[in-house]
């Protein structure tokens, strides 16, 4: 008697546990709005400002963020300028260091041009430091030339 009891019992609990279907409306609702919070704390902030550095820069790091009126304060044109779509690539160049530069925009509209990647790196067989590299690219720095991405 007692095992009939307890199967009696499970199966009017398994009829009862059963969930009514969601709402499949009430469901892609709690998705909007929880994705619309996430976005929410994702708001752009204001580029910082950077400090005006004086002299040649001692690290290809120090370019980030700068706009490109420094860095030709600093280095001259550049060898070579392409561009490529709203960015543009800046090659300086000696016969022992280059320098690769890319500006681009910040997404916000009428963004300024800002390095947003730089690496310098010796070329031959004499080792350079990145500071020594620097101050040479920024003592022979020719005309650019200007080149488009097809």
């Amino acid at each position: 008697m007692r095992p009939l009891l307890l199967t009696a019992l499970l199966l009017l609990g398994a009829c009862a546990a059963q969930p009514s279907p969601a709402d499949p409306r009430a469901v892609l609702q709690e998705v909007l709005e929880s994705y619309r919070a996430n976005l929410a704390g994702m708001q752009p902030t204001a580029a910082p400002v950077l400090p005006r550095l004086e002299g040649t820069p001692e690290r290809a790091a120090q370019l980030l963020g700068q706009s490109p009126e420094a860095v030709r304060r600093w280095l001259g044109e550049p060898r070579l300028r392409r561009t490529e779509g709203a960015a543009q690539i800046w090659l300086y160049q000696t016969s022992f260091c280059h320098l690769d530069v890319v500006l681009d925009r910040d997404d916000a509209p009428g963004a300024a041009l800002r390095v947003s990647y730089a690496a310098a790196r010796a070329s031959g067989t004499e080792r350079r430091t990145e500071a020594a590299c620097l101050r040479q690219l920024a003592g022979g720095a020719g005309p650019a030339v200007e080149r488009t991405a097809n």
